[in-house]
Formats: structure tokens, sequence, C-alpha cells
């Protein structure tokens, strides 16, 4: 109605205009003169009346921006007057706010921040899919690329590409760093320009090409301080020099987020930079049946994923029919690109995403709790100003101006607190980020700092903190009674409550009850990194150094770096601090986890067939380490029955196949007999498995390369103890052991016993070790050189345990101190605010430890009631976490006797100091208080 009235009055007012003109028309000469007149005059009156209306609005407005900027500078005077509550109530905002900016930095980086390529939602990722073993995937050969480039008729563009561990060498120093070995348009198809320089052109992908170009990060470029020589520069990428052709952007991690390769080179240089553990079937390049390359795909403009599978179903059958042998049962399908790693088959990113909930719900407890406490301080602020507010409700003030400028207060404060809790959660998720960068090659790019998503959600946090602790006490306080406030005297604390079976303080209640329940979270974390702290991999080589070489990464010929282990492992054998010395292909925790199908020999599975035991031919995945003769010995492995490896078998690959298993292989495959001297083969890829064959490894996980071929008989000449290579293996998984030369790679480990080893002597120990090394190679690639113990202590898997630990005690620790401030806050201005009640008790003979009783009685009730009910809230975050807990319960009963006990010292703790301050009033004194 009145948009409708609006619009006929401006109507009227045009149409008068209209007919008031000079030249008049033919509207004017057919109405009256009369009626026109008064026509004319009752639209003028309207229009008039419209425009006061406007001007009226304009005015309110006017006057309500005025009143609000009034409203910020009496709040910014109010909290200028009492500084101590003011820095108080900041600090609690801070905190809070700044736990939830951190996880929602680090959630908003990980889960919903866009990837460093354009239209990310038009990428997918292709995958080689098994038709008859749906759950078998492969990578794919680059004639299939070419293929699939020309033929398809859904992508308008398909990359390849494959990581590596590579070398680089800087001033005669070579690090382990990740490159990218990518096809000349990945960077068109991510839609991605170089910061500098170009990408690499359509002849420097063509195999054989090894063309020796390479393009930096931006951190790279960042670590030599913006250097404009760095393009066209030269590097040492595993010996040979590469020209640097471009700098990438800063945003650009590669498909990953957070993690990116350094360098990227293409795929004309696969050869030269590929590492030498995928697997036993590496080909050439250009090899149909290759398996090297993970393709994406960008898909034309109004496909999607699910309309583009018919047509790559049908492309799959034609590559099939052409290449029956190479694309045997091979059929195509597509996943959106994974944010968190590089497969060639579908990863599963839920995990992570099933986190963020998780990590969001806790920090917002830590808010929440922080707001409890901000609230509980208000209204005893408020509680003083009782006069001051009713002072202005008398003098004519509305509630809705009271509240007004009550949560005119609040926003104040909220937003100092978001301002202070920004900065503080940007450095927290930072911080975070940058404690796994010394622990993984990759490069830890965080690009988590302030960005417009982080300030709007900051700012969100602000409103919603000023509607959970300024709203209630402000609808409170501006329900006081006027004449009854204004009798009041300033000391007297009078407490109107409408429900007596609550608690005096249901606030802090709460705030106590929530405290608990992220208390109990975080012992329970704790608990679990205690244990994986202590976590038995079943090697006993606590008096072990462990050396980390690879020399795969200087470039040098496979024949030269096996002549350097063998002298480089008898002259560590001579150090007189060293009794064993062996080579090993892996180690527990470490960045390389290999595996093996392993099968009875002489078994042949029809593609039918679906065998259940091993006499059948069922296969089982183990692990595979390739070692040195004396390794057992040295990590402490005895062997239970048989022999370990000869040197002869350990240093030559003409020898006999033979193999040694661990008790658990040993069940597996003979369940009622005894597995020594009997054979065992490698079992081929599509060979079915035992179920729940899966990896728990963290790091790369490849099938092994060596010179013993599939279906080639091994036979088991020993039997040691099972062991566990990963934190999250519930039991071992069974392992296969072959001579060092039977299964070389470049990248190796080297045990060094020493039985004297202590804190004390290991640095002297480890500089004899490194002279040696020079000695023999004075260009061998060290990757770290440890005590065995220390490289437990450090590995991906153990972080993630205490990360998960550390945060929740941060959460824990965070609002076990607002939930002291609060109840501390709360006795202490109740003492104050009681002050004449207490005197006039003591002056009616009431004893001091009566008087400081009563106070620790109040606050022992609080603290029952927040318990009883934290109790609760613990048993249900305990019941979510379950699935996250390393070998703890959810109900652990020493994380949720810990807890609480905990909470109530600190609590009593916090009740006391006021009580203590109320037994020690002065009955005079208080008598004169006002």
């Amino acid at each position: 109605m009145r948009n409708s009235f609006a619009r006929s009055n401006v109507a009227c007012f045009l149409r008068s205009a209209h007919a008031s003109r000079a030249d008049g028309g033919s509207l004017a000469m057919e109405i009256p003169e009369s009626r026109r007149n008064q026509h004319t005059s009752a639209c003028i009156f309207q229009s008039l009346f419209f425009l006061k209306i406007i001007e009226s609005v304009s005015l309110s407005s006017a006057i309500s921006l005025e009143v609000m900027i009034q409203d910020f500078r009496f709040a910014c005077r109010q909290l200028t007057k009492s500084p101590s509550f003011a820095i108080a109530a900041i600090l609690v905002l801070a905190l809070g706010i700044g736990a939830n900016t951190a996880v929602f930095s680090l959630v908003n980086t990980m889960l919903f921040a866009a990837p460093g390529y354009a239209a990310a939602n038009e990428l997918v990722q292709v995958f080689s899919q098994d038709k008859k073993n749906p759950k078998s995937y492969r990578a794919f050969s680059y004639p299939t690329l070419t293929d699939i480039r020309a033929q398809n008729s859904v992508f308008s563009g398909v990359a390849a590409h494959n990581v590596a561990m590579v070398g680089l060498g800087e001033k005669g120093n070579t690090r382990r760093v990740f490159a990218d070995i990518v096809s000349a348009d990945y960077f068109a198809v991510l839609g991605v320009s170089p910061l500098q320089g170009r990408v690499f052109l359509p002849e420097e992908e063509v195999p054989g090409r090894d063309a020796p170009v390479a393009l930096v990060s931006y951190s790279y470029w960042a670590r030599h301080n913006h250097d404009p020589s760095t393009l066209g520069s030269h590097i040492q990428i595993n010996g040979r020099s590469f020209t640097v052709i471009g700098i990438l952007p800063k945003t650009f991690t590669g498909t990953m987020m957070v993690f990116s390769p350094e360098v990227w080179v293409p795929l004309s240089a696969y050869e030269s930079i590929a590492n030498n553990f995928a697997t036993e079937k590496n080909k050439p390049l250009a090899s149909r049946d290759g398996e090297h390359l993970m393709l994406i795909g960008r898909l034309k403009q109004g496909m999607s994923a699910i309309t583009a599978e018919p047509a790559l179903k049908t492309l799959a059958a034609n590559l099939e029919k052409a290449f029956p042998v190479e694309q045997k049962d091979q059929t195509f399908t597509t996943a959106p690109v994974s944010r968190f790693s590089i497969s060639d088959d579908p990863p599963d990113d839920s995990q992570m995403a099933a986190i963020a909930p998780l990590l969001m719900g806790m920090a917002a407890v830590v808010l929440l709790v922080a707001c409890l406490n901000l609230a509980n301080m208000l209204l005893a602020r408020g509680t003083a100003r009782r006069k001051e507010i009713a002072l202005r409700l008398a003098l004519g003030a509305s509630r809705w101006r009271i509240v007004r400028q009550l949560l005119t207060e609040g926003l104040l404060l909220a937003l100092l607190g978001g301002a202070g809790g920004l900065m503080l959660g940007v450095w927290c998720s930072g911080l975070l980020a940058r404690s796994i960068s010394h622990l993984m090659p990759l490069d830890v790019v965080w690009n988590g700092g302030p960005s417009l998503p982080v300030l709007a959600v900051t700012f969100s946090f602000c409103l919603l903190g000023t509607i959970c602790f300024a709203l209630g006490p402000a609808l409170k306080l501006s329900r006081s009674s006027v004449i009854a406030d204004l009798k009041e005297q300033a000391g007297e604390d009078v407490v109107r409550r409408r429900w007596r079976f609550l608690p005096r303080n249901p606030l802090v209640v709460a705030q106590i009850a929530f405290s608990l329940a992220l208390l109990t979270a975080a012992a329970l974390f704790i608990r679990g990194a205690n244990k994986a702290a202590s976590f038995e991999t079943g090697l006993h080589a606590q008096n072990d150094l462990l050396l980390e070489v690879d020399a795969g990464l200087s470039g040098a010929p496979q024949s030269e770096v096996q002549q350097n282990y063998r002298i480089l492992g008898d002259r560590l054998a001579a150090l007189p601090e060293v009794q064993h010395v062996s080579i090993s292909a892996t180690a527990p925790f470490g960045m390389l986890t290999l595996g093996k199908a392993i099968q009875r020999a002489g078994v042949h599975v029809a593609p039918d067939q679906k065998p259940s035991t091993a006499a059948e031919g069922l296969a089982y995945r183990a692990r595979f380490n390739s070692v040195g003769a004396d390794y057992f010995a040295t990590v402490g492995l005895p062997i239970l029955r048989g022999r370990a490896f000869s040197v002869n078998e350990a240093t030559r690959s003409d020898t006999p196949l033979v193999a040694v298993i661990d008790e658990t292989l040993a069940k597996k495959l003979w369940p009622d007999g005894d597995a020594l001297g009997q054979r065992i083969q490698y079992a081929e890829d599509n060979a079915p498995r035992a179920k729940g064959d899966g990896g728990d490894n963290m790091g790369i996980s490849e099938g092994g390369k060596g010179n013993i071929k599939t279906g080639d008989g091994i036979e088991v000449i020993g039997v040691v103890p099972s062991t566990r290579a990963a934190l999250f293996e519930r039991e071992a998984r069974g392992s296969i052991y072959v001579p060092f030369a039977r299964g070389f790679q470049t990248a190796a480990y080297f045990f060094l016993q020493c039985p004297g080893l202590s804190k004390q002597n290991a640095p002297k120990i480890a500089d004899a070790v490194r002279r040696a090394i020079r000695e023999v190679d004075p260009t061998l690639p060290v990757l770290s050189l440890k005590t065995y113990s220390q490289h437990v202590d450090s590995n991906l898997q153990l972080w993630t345990v205490r990360a998960g630990a550390t945060l929740f005690t941060v959460f824990g620790a965070l609002a076990l101190l607002l939930a002291i401030v609060g109840v501390y806050g709360v006795k202490a201005y109740s003492v104050a605010r009681r002050t004449r009640e207490i005197g006039i008790r003591m002056a009616l003979g009431a004893r001091p430890k009566t008087v400081q009783w009563m106070i620790l009685r109040e606050g022992s009730f609080m603290l029952a009631g927040g318990i009883v009910i934290g109790l609760l809230l613990a048993i249900a975050t305990g019941k979510i976490l379950s699935s996250m807990l390393y070998q703890i319960g959810a109900l652990d009963p020493v994380a949720f006797s810990t807890a609480p006990l905990l909470l109530a010292i600190a609590t009593l703790l916090a009740t006391w100091l006021p009580a203590r301050r109320a037994m020690r009033i002065s009955p005079m004194l208080a008598l004169r208080t006002e």
C-alpha cells in the first residue's frame, strides 16, 4: 500500500508538471479550467507531502547514524574508565575468537580455498580401471596419452604428470626435494601462467628428447631472495644441469594444497628423473605397455563428469580393440582432482573433510566458554551500573535505547577482541603448517594469511560473540526496577532469582561443564600420544645410528653406486665404535614403503577362479625389504628358524633366489605347516588377494624394484619375528626380506650398531661416520644421520598423533583457563559486592572460618553441577572422537579421572582465593562501605 501510494503521487506530480508546460497541449485543453486548477492543486499538495515523508526518512537515517556514533563514543569512554575490565574482556575474546580463526584458516586453506589453478570444477583426473577387478587401477603410458588427446570428445585438454624425489644441487650441496614431471600442456590445462619466463614447448615433451629445462616454484625463488638472475640460471637435478626457464606464481602448488613440488621438468626427462623404486616393470616412456603417467583433463564447456563417462567408456573399448594386449580389460573413469595426494587410483579425501567439522566444533566450544565468561563479567559490571541504568530510565530513556547502548559496548569489545584473535589465529595456523615442513621433502606453502573469507568469518565470530555474551546481560539489565535500584546502596547485591532450583551462577556451571568436555578430549589424545611414543616396531635398534643416503640423487650409474655402497659398508664396519653394519632399502617410518603380493610357488589361478586359501593360490600383501647380510644381527631381529643371508647372496645378483619371511606371512601361507624350505613367488598384479589387504602407511608406497621376476620360485631360508613399520598398523601384516643385490635401491639406509651409543658420544660417532663417507665418495648425498630413536621420534605419523594431542590440549587449556578466570571473577566480585553482608555477619558473631566455608560451599556447588553435566558431555565427546584415538578407548578411565580432578583442583583454588579475602574483612570497615 505504501509503495503504490508513493507511485501514484509521483505519477500525479508528473502529470501536473506536464499539464502546466508553457506550450500547453491537448490534454490541458480537454479538461475544463476549474477542474484543471483543482486537480493541479491537489497533486501539488500530495507531492509536497510525499517529499516531506522522504525528507523525514532521510533525517531519521541521519539521526540514527548520529546516535550510533554517539553510542560508540560513549562505549569507548566507558571502556577507558575501566581499563582492567576492558583488557581482561579483550584478552578473553581474543583467545576464543583466535582459536576459531586459526581452525577456520586451516580448514579453509585445506578444504575450501580456491586452488592455484583456474576453474577447478572443470578439472578431473582420469583413471585406468580393471573391468574384472574394479578395485585395481594403473597409470597410463605416453602412447595412450596421445591416443586420448586425439580421440576424446569430452576434454578441451588432457595433461599428464608424475612426481619423483630428486636431488637438487645448490653450491655443492644436494638436498632431497619433490619434482613434478609434466607434459607440455600441463600448465595450459590447469590455466596457470608463469610469473616470469615461459612454460615447456611441445617438442620438449617428446620421449627421448631429454630436454634439460625446468620451472621452479615461487618459494624456491623466495629462498634465493627473489634474485632476478634466477631466471636463466642453471641448477643441478640428479647431477645434471637444467636451465631455469620460468618461475611459477606464489599461489600455485601443483594439484595439491599446501604441499608443493619445488621444480617442474618436462616429460622428455622422465628416464633420468623418475625414481628407480617405482616398479620392476619400469619401461621406457615411449613404451605402450608402460605405466608412467597420471592424467588430468579439463572438461569442455557444458560437459560434466557424469555426461563424459559414456564417451570415455567407448574410447577405452576402442583402444582395447586396437591394442588388445596392452589395454586388456581396461576402462576409463574420472574423479575430482585430489587436494591432498597424487595417485594412480582414486584417493579418498573424505577423512580430512570429516575432521574439519570436529575441529570447528571444538573451537566453537572454546568460543562459547569465552562468551559465557564475558557474559558473567558484563552481568557483574552491569550490576554495579544499576543506578546509572535506573537513572537513565527515569529520565525517559526507552528500554530499547538501553539495550542498544549495552550491545554497542559488547560489539566494540568483540571487534577489539576479534582483531587480536585474527592476528593470533593466523599466526597459530601458520605455526602448525610450518611445524611439518622439516618432516617432509615436499615444500610446504602456506597461503592461509588474512583473506576475505577469513576476515568475513572473523567478523561473523565477533557478531556471534556479541549476541552470545552481550544480548542476555543487556536484556536482563534493561528490566531494571527504577525505584528499587535508585534506593539501593552501591554496596548491596540484590539477586532476584526466579527459579531457585537452578544454581546461583548457571553461566559459570556451563563454563565448567564445557571445559571438562574439552579437558577430557585433550586427556584422551595425550594418552594416545603417549602410547604412540612408546610404539614398538619389533626391531631392537636402540643402540643404532641410522644413515640415509641416495646416490641416485647425484646421477651416478647403478654399477658405481653398488660398488660405493659395498666399500662404504666395509669402511663403516671398521670404525672402532661400530659392531655391526648393514644396508637396507627401507626403514620403519621412512618416506618409502615397499610391498609385494606373495603366494605359494607353482600356483596358477584361472581368471574365473576365486581361491579362498593359500593352497588354492590366494595371494597376501606383504612388506618388502632388501637387506644386507648382517641386517638381522644389526637391528636385533633374531632368526627363529633357518639362517640369514650370506655375504655372497647379499652382494651378488646371480646367486639362487632366496628370501627370509616373518612369522605372520609364514602362517598365512602355511597355516598348518612349516614355511622353512618352501618356495614362494611374486603374484601377478591382478591375482586374487586376501580381504583387508590394504595399506596403512603414510608416505610413498610402491611395489619395489628388483631383478626377481613375477612367477620365479624363491626358497624360504629363514623365519624371523614379525615387525610393524607403521604407527596405525593394528597388527603385523607380514614381511619378506630379499638380498640387497636382488632388490637394489639407490635410496638406502645404513644401520650401524654401536653398543656404547649414548647422547654424549653420539655426535662424536656421527662425525666419524661423516669422515668415512667423505673418504669413500665426497659427492654422496647424505639425507640424514641420527640415532634410530631420534628417527622414530621424528616420523610423520607420530607428528600427526602429537599434533592432534597438542591441538586438543590447547583447546582444553584455553577452556580451563577461561573457566578458572570465570569462577575467580564471579566469586571475587561476589565477595566485593557482599562486603556489607559479610561485615554484618562477622559483627553478629560469625567466625572467619564460617565465612570462608560459606564462599567455598557456594563454589563447590557450582563445581559439582558443572562436573556432572561435563561428564555427560565428555562421554558424548569421547564417542565422537573414538575413531581418531590411537589405541585408547572412548571411555578411558585414566582420562576420565584425570580431567575432572585437574578441573576440580583449579576451580577450588580459584574459589579459595576470594574466600580467603572474605575471612579477612574487618566488620568496622565493611559497615562503612557503600
